[in-house]
C-alpha cells in the first residue's frame, strides 16, 4: 500500500482529511501527521512516504521549504498542496517544484478530494508497474494541448493521429453527444493584477484543478488550456445520455464557483452537438465564431452556436440599448442614435463602426447645448479616449450615457433647438465629408438661406460655417487617434479641400497641429 504524510498545522482539518477519505481504496494508509514544516520532514526521513498532503504556511518550516527538500532528495514523491486563494503568491514556488495537485480549502470536498487522489494513485500505479517517471498531470496537460488544440487549429496533427496518441495516454474521446465549449474569463488581466501573477501560471493552474473538478463530478469531459484567458472544454459521453441542460447546469456550477472565489464572470461558447468525433474540428470552429463577436457579448453569458445566433444577438443588444436610453430625459439622443445602431449592425458588427456613431450622436447633441470652443474640445477629447478604452458594448454604451447625462445638465442651461435645426445637424452628421452650402442645407429644411443662418446662430451660438468646421475637426480628432491615415487623406476625408487650410483651422481649434494632436494620442495609449 502507499503510504501517505499530512502536515497541516490546525488539528481539526489534519482530523477531517484524515477521518473523510476511505483510503484503503486508494490502496493507500496514513503512516503519519506532522503539525509543523519541520516535524513533517522529519518524519518524511524516516517513513519516506508515496504521497504528501502539506499546507503551504505551517510553523518553523513553511510548505515551500518543506517541498523543496522533498525534491532535493531525488524522490518521486507525490505532493499535493492545501492552501487558500490568499497564499496564490507562495503557492507559485510550489508549482515550479512540481506537486501534483492543489485544493483549496475554501472548497474542499471528499469527493473533489478523492478525485484528486484517484488521479495520484495511478501515477503511482504507473511508476509501480513500469519502473519509470509517470505522466504527471501537468505533462498530460501539455499532451492534450499540443496534440487537440493543434488538431482543432492548424488540422495538424490530422485527428486520426491525435486521437491515437491520447489513447495511449489513456485518454478516449467517445463519440457520443460530444460537445466543444470555449470559455472566455472576463476581466482576466485585473485577476493578474490582484495576485501578481503576470504570466498567469498559477492563475491557470488553479482554473484547470477547479474546472477539472466539477467536470470529473459530473463524468463530463476534459479541459485544457487554450490559450490567455480561454479555456477549451469538451464533453462526451460513454453513451448516449448527454443534453444541453446537463451541460449547462455543470457550466453554470463552473461560473458560480469561479464568480464567487475569484471575482470574474467567464462567458461560454458552447457548439452543437455531435454523434462523431469526426467532427471535433468543426465544433471547435463553432465556438471560435461565435468569439468573434466577444465585444458584443455580455459578460457571464453562455452562447449557443446556431443560425439565429446573430439575429437574436442583434436585437437583444438593441433592446437593452433601447431601454438605456430610456432613463435619458431627451429623447433626441435616440432618435439620432437607434436608427444607424440599427443598420450599421445588420450589415456588421464591428467595435469601431459602433464607436463612429456614438461619438456623431454625442458630437451633435454637444453643439445643440453651445459649449464654447474650448470646453467642446474638452468633452470631444475626454469622450473619445473613454469610448476607445471600452472592452466591450455595454461598457461604450454605459460610457455614452454618463456622458449624454452631462450634457442633460448643460440643457438646462440652454435654449432648445428647433426642428429645423436638428434636422440640419442631422443632414451635417451624414454629409459632413463633401462639399456643403449653407443654400443647400436651408433649401433641405425649407427655409430661406437668411432666416436659416439667422436661428442657427441665435440657437448654436455660431455660424453655419463655424460650426461645420469645428464638426469636420472634430471627427478629423477621431480619424487621427484611431486610424494611420496620412495627415492630407483625414484632411481630403473630412471635407477639406486644402490640407494647409485643414492644419491651420484644426490649431485654432485645439490649439495644437495635427501631428502634435497624433502625437499626444500616442503618447497617452502608451501611458494607460
Amino acid at each position: 500500500m502507499y503510504k501517505v504524510l499530512i502536515a497541516e498545522d490546525e488539528m481539526l482539518v489534519r482530523t477531517g482529511i484524515r477521518a473523510s477519505i476511505d483510503w484503503e481504496k486508494f490502496n493507500m494508509f496514513v503512516v503519519c501527521e506532522a503539525s509543523n514544516g519541520q516535524m513533517a520532514w522529519e518524519l518524511y526521513q524516516q517513513h519516506r512516504p508515496d504521497l504528501v498532503l502539506t499546507d503551504i504556511k505551517m510553523p518553523l518550516m513553511d510548505g515551500i521549504e518543506f517541498i523543496r527538500k522533498i525534491r532535493e532528495e531525488g524522490q518521486s514523491t507525490q505532493v499535493i498542496i492545501l492552501s487558500c486563494l490568499e497564499d496564490f503568491s507562495l503557492a507559485k514556488e510550489a508549482i515550479r517544484l512540481g506537486v501534483a495537485g492543489y485544493i483549496l480549502k475554501l472548497t474542499m470536498t471528499t469527493e473533489e478530494m478523492e478525485d484528486v487522489l484517484a488521479c495520484v494513485k495511478a501515477a503511482l500505479d504507473e511508476v509501480s508497474q513500469s519502473k519509470t517517471p509517470s505522466v504527471t498531470p501537468v505533462k498530460l496537460s501539455e499532451i492534450l494541448e499540443n496534440n487537440l488544440l493543434g488538431c482543432f487549429v492548424y488540422n495538424f496533427p490530422p485527428l486520426t493521429d491525435c486521437l491515437e496518441t491520447l489513447k495511449s495516454y489513456q485518454v478516449t474521446i467517445h463519440p457520443h453527444d460530444i460537445v466543444v465549449a470555449l470559455m472566455e474569463i472576463d476581466q482576466y488581466e485585473h485577476l493578474q493584477d490582484i495576485y501578481q501573477d503576470s504570466r498567469g501560471q498559477l492563475i491557470h493552474f488553479s482554473i484547470l484543478n477547479i474546472v477539472n473538478e466539477i467536470l470529473g463530478k459530473n463524468h463530463s469531459g476534459f479541459v485544457i488550456h487554450e490559450s490567455g484567458a480561454r479555456y477549451l472544454m469538451l464533453f462526451h459521453s460513454r453513451t448516449q445520455q448527454h443534453s444541453y441542460r446537463l451541460i449547462s447546469g455543470v457550466l453554470d456550477e463552473i461560473h458560480t464557483v469561479l464568480s464567487n472565489y475569484f471575482n470574474v464572470s467567464p462567458i461560454f461558447y458552447i457548439s452543437e452537438m455531435a454523434q462523431s468525433t469526426a467532427r471535433l474540428r468543426q465544433l471547435y470552429q463553432q465556438c471560435a465564431a461565435l468569439s468573434d463577436y466577444r465585444f458584443f457579448i455580455p459578460s457571464g453569458s453562455m452562447n449557443y452556436y446556431g443560425s439565429s445566433f446573430k439575429t437574436t444577438l442583434i436585437s437583444s443588444l438593441l433592446s437593452r440599448t433601447r431601454q438605456a436610453l430610456s432613463a435619458l430625459s431627451d429623447d433626441t439622443f435616440s432618435g439620432l442614435l437607434l436608427k444607424p445602431l440599427e443598420d450599421e449592425l445588420q450589415r456588421e458588427l464591428s467595435m469601431k463602426s459602433v464607436l463612429n456613431i456614438f461619438y456623431d450622436v454625442y458630437i451633435a447633441i454637444l453643439h445643440k447645448y453651445q459649449p464654447d470652443e474650448k470646453e467642446a474640445f474638452r468633452r470631444v477629447r475626454d469622450f473619445l479616449q473613454s469610448l476607445s478604452s471600452c472592452q466591450n458594448y455595454y461598457e461604450m454604451l454605459q460610457q455614452f450615457l454618463t456622458f449624454a447625462k452631462t450634457l442633460e445638465k448643460l440643457a438646462k442651461e440652454r435654449i432648445p433647438c428647433s426642428r429645423e435645426i436638428i434636422q440640419a445637424l442631422s443632414f451635417l452628421q451624414s454629409n459632413y465629408g463633401r462639399q456643403i452650402t449653407l443654400n443647400e442645407v436651408a433649401g433641405l429644411v425649407g427655409l430661406s438661406p437668411n432666416y436659416f443662418s439667422s436661428i442657427f446662430k441665435k440657437e448654436l451660438g455660431t455660424s453655419f460655417l463655424e460650426y461645420l468646421n469645428r464638426y469636420r475637426i472634430e471627427k478629423s480628432m477621431e480619424l487621427l487617434q484611431n486610424t494611420a491615415l496620412k495627415t492630407y487623406e483625414i484632411a481630403f476625408r473630412c471635407g477639406f479641400s486644402d490640407e494647409g487650410y485643414y492644419g491651420k483651422t484644426f490649431k485654432k481649434y485645439t490649439g495644437k497641429t495635427p501631428n502634435e494632436y497624433k502625437k499626444s494620442c500616442s503618447f497617452a495609449t502608451l501611458s494607460q
